[in-house]
């Protein structure tokens, strides 16, 4: 069970570091590109928040402690933070506008920081 706990672990890792990074590159330069790393970023998070959901029912399916309410912000986090960047692929699509595209991205950027950071500390609390 473990070799296989390890394996989905990483993923979620690297897919909500990729999706985190790859956003703030996003915001950094005014939303250039954002059609080029969209895939990207829509592959990682589903990746994150399939292999998340099977490590919560793995590890998290009993009490409501600490640990499970801080990965529980980084849950909602996530999920604005995707709701953004959606709205955003979707405006840029109709208008070509990147500057308003990176208004987006700047917010989601910092969620998906809160994100991360409660999936690290999670353990420790």
């Amino acid at each position: 069970m473990y070799g296989s706990v390890t394996i989905v672990m990483a993923f979620h890792v690297l897919g909500a570091v990729f999706w985190a990074g790859s956003s703030f590159v996003v915001a950094r330069f005014g939303g250039l590109d954002t059609r080029r790393v969209f895939g990207a970023q829509a592959g990682a998070a589903a990746v994150t928040i399939l292999t998340g959901g099977y490590l919560w029912n793995a590890f998290h399916r009993g009490a409501f402690g600490k640990a499970e309410q801080v990965l529980a912000i980084g849950i909602v986090a996530a999920g604005i933070a995707l709701a953004l960047q959606l709205a955003a692929f979707f405006y840029l699509g109709r208008t070509r506008a990147t500057g308003r595209v990176a208004a987006l991205h700047y917010p989601a950027a910092g969620l998906l920081a809160i994100a991360v950071i409660g999936m690290a500390i999670a353990r420790f609390v």
